[in-house]
C-alpha cells in the first residue's frame, strides 16, 4: 500500500463533505450523528479497496513494455 492509496479516499471524503452536509441539511438528517460515522467508516474501508483496485488495474490494463 502506498501513499496514494491512503490519501485518495481521504481527499475524496474532504471534497465530498459540502454536498453531504447540504443533503443532511435539506433532509433534516443530523450530520454528526447519522452521516459522520458512516463517512469515517467508508473512508477507512476505501483505503484497501483503492489499493487492491490500483494493483488489479495495473495488472489487467497496463500494456507491457517491450
Amino acid at each position: 500500500m502506498n501513499k496514494k492509496d491512503i490519501l485518495r479516499p481521504i481527499y475524496g471524503t474532504i471534497a465530498f463533505q459540502p454536498f453531504a452536509f447540504l443533503w443532511a441539511l435539506a433532509t433534516g438528517t443530523p450530520f454528526l450523528t447519522e452521516i459522520g460515522p458512516f463517512v469515517v467508516y467508508s473512508t477507512l474501508i476505501f483505503i484497501p479497496i483503492y489499493a487492491i483496485y490500483e494493483r488489479y488495474y495495473e495488472w489487467l490494463f497496463d500494456e507491457p513494455s517491450y
